[in-house]
């Protein structure tokens, strides 16, 4: 059977592939990263810099599937917004971009490479039970979906270490340059250091509210344009990834 790692770019599936390099996970088959078209740049760069190169010495074979893999962008094939934008009147809706983008992406990729059976792993860390407890003996056609991470009791801040201890900086949390879920800081990164991606992303803010008939859309969590955003407000260290597939930042 086949061993799929499905790789985020973030710090849980960075250190996972140095413990494949220091063998403590097992070699996989392939490991497989999907460009949603909008990955932050720092992503890439890493990747490059220090992932690929690894993996690549080992013999592993590294794949991307493509965003042309995807059979919808923005909007469903019903119309809705698949980004989990804030709404002027409080709500919030749904994360439906990373089962478009990434989880489909990955399957298509796979069925027509031929991988048809096995395991999937995913990079979720042990202190992210909400995440994991639900996948948990969930199998998926003929696929099982594993959390090495969580089954060696390995935590976030345990990654952060494997990384440091190997030598590398520690990457960028892993998400696209235009996610809701972003943190102030994130968004300063974006603005700051790659303008064009940062023009794109307040292009795609204004879409979505000429498009919405619910009285407002927005990327930022405060309810305003992006453009006009306070990005200097530092928000607290708690969680704001509401990610529901666990398929992205990690």
């Amino acid at each position: 059977m086949s061993i799929v790692f499905s790789y985020g770019g973030g710090r849980q599936t960075v250190a996972m592939c140095i413990m494949i390099a220091k063998e403590v996970l097992p070699r996989p088959d392939v490991v497989i990263m999907a460009d949603t078209g909008r990955e932050n740049p720092m992503t890439w760069e890493y990747l490059e810099k220090y992932t690929r190169p690894l993996l690549g010495g080992m013999g592993i074979e590294f794949a991307i599937a493509g965003h042309d893999l995807a059979t919808v962008d923005l909007y469903g094939h019903n119309g809705q917004l698949l980004l989990p934008v804030f709404a002027a009147d409080g709500g919030k809706l749904s994360s439906f971009c990373s089962n478009e983008w990434k989880k489909r992406v990955v399957n298509r990729w796979l069925r027509k490479r031929n991988f048809t059976e096995g395991v999937k792993w995913l990079g979720l860390a042990h202190d992210e039970r909400r995440r994991w407890a639900k996948l948990m003996g969930v199998t998926e056609g003929k696929w099982k979906i594993e959390c090495p991470l969580v089954d060696l009791m390995i935590n976030t801040d345990s990654c952060l270490q494997i990384v440091e201890n190997y030598g590398w900086p520690l990457p960028h949390q892993s998400s696209c340059w235009m996610c809701p879920h972003k943190r102030n800081a994130e968004w300063r990164e974006i603005r700051d250091n790659h303008p064009n991606k940062w023009e794109e992303a307040c292009a795609i803010d204004e879409e979505t509210r000429e498009a919405d008939s619910h009285g407002g859309v927005f990327l930022h969590r405060t309810l305003v344009p992006l453009r006009n955003a306070d990005l200097d407000t530092e928000e607290s260290k708690e969680t704001i990834r509401q990610c529901s597939l666990g398929l992205c930042f990690l």
